[in-house]
């Protein structure tokens, strides 16, 4: 095929064909109306109804030209769009302004209708029965309590331990705990100042931490009373080798169980060795001799974990370090509410209040 060559002269030789008005398109009118769209817009409020007229709508269309369809279709996914942010952000605001129902109430409704306590310590030896019957009531759930993000709402957590009645009266309730049960640190990042007791009925209460022991495995808990006024003070007495004890608690959320034992060994310092069984959930759980007196709160075991060879020891904190106020870190009036307590059981005057016959 030949080359073929255009010069620059023939170039400037082609005449400049002057520019003209452009080709104007013809203008269409708009396929959905403005007083359609103003119609359509509210129903941005109402997510479900939008989605069953968009429905009927693209039904509708379905057999028109293409142009009309895109338009629909097009209107129709922005009005989604818009109603899915606006539904997506009123259900937060709800989460976070409205208040949820309250899972945990101001006080401990079992105690503050209770008129009538135990008496103890018992006169006589009481049975495992007895023992069950008396004292399973003055035994506590404890968890560390938690606040919803949202509504900062207090709530339970996964963990659960037991607590021990020291005193009642008619300003509220002070309960004993180990401290790893109610440690750690809350939604804002500081240490927990609140737990969460609950008794028999399962109903939960807000209680605040009143001491930390500095170098023991002990934690005092004061929740307010909100009606009634009995009074009962939980009696201590010292373990002595080979007694029968009798440890109450909720091993692997088993709730109120009661096992016995004896005390395996007492030594110098503030442990003691038992030899009732105890599982995670009995941490904080008292430790009852057979009249009643609390010889001692449940700390730890040996992880057979750690010791393959270790079986059944288990050890609790001496009840009598909770009569001095020495050695604890104290907030609000937790130092005034020991003291008193300890007070009491240095006199000796323990009473149930009203008092019933000890069961046997």
């Amino acid at each position: 095929m030949d080359k073929v060559v255009v010069s620059t002269q023939e170039l400037a030789a082609v005449p400049n064909t002057p520019e003209g008005p452009g080709r104007l398109e013809p203008k269409l009118p708009p396929v959905i109306s403005w007083w359609v769209k103003l119609a359509l817009s509210p129903l941005t409020l109402v997510l479900p109804l939008l989605c069953l007229v968009t429905i009927v709508l693209r039904a509708s269309t379905r057999n028109q030209p293409s142009r009309i369809k895109h338009a629909w279709t097009a209107f129709l996914s922005t009005l989604l769009i818009i109603s899915g942010f606006m539904t997506s952000a009123a259900a937060v605001l709800s989460v976070a302004f409205v208040p949820l129902p309250a899972v945990v109430s101001k006080g401990i409704s079992d105690l503050d209708e209770r008129t009538i306590f135990p008496s103890l310590p018992s006169t006589d030896v009481m049975s495992g029965t007895a023992v069950a019957t008396n004292l399973k009531p003055l035994v506590a759930v404890i968890t560390p309590a938690r606040r919803l993000w949202f509504s900062h709402q207090e709530t339970m957590s996964g963990e659960l331990g037991a607590g021990i009645l020291l005193r009642a009266n008619s300003e509220g309730y002070l309960f004993a705990t180990a401290r790893h049960v109610v440690d750690g640190l809350n939604w804002s990042g500081r240490a927990n100042s609140r737990a969460l007791v609950a008794m028999a009925s399962g109903a939960w209460a807000g209680a605040d931490v009143v001491a930390h022991h500095k170098h023991l495995d002990l934690a005092l808990l004061w929740v307010p009373r909100e009606s009634g006024h009995s009074d009962f003070v939980q009696p201590i007495a010292s373990a002595t080798d080979g007694e029968d004890v009798f440890v109450i608690g909720h091993p692997e959320g088993l709730k109120f169980t009661i096992s016995n034992g004896m005390v395996s060994r007492v030594d110098q310092g503030s442990l003691f060795q038992i030899s009732a069984p105890i599982s995670p959930g009995n941490s904080g759980g008292p430790v009852f001799d057979n009249k009643g007196n609390l010889l001692g709160i449940v700390v730890f075991k040996m992880d057979r974990n750690v010791d393959p060879n270790a079986e059944n020891l288990n050890f609790a904190v001496r009840a009598d370090t909770l009569l001095s106020d020495s050695d604890w870190e104290f907030t609000g009036n937790g130092r005034q509410r020991l003291a008193e307590f300890a007070s009491i059981n240095s006199r000796g005057n323990i009473s149930g209040g009203k008092s019933q016959p000890t069961a046997r």
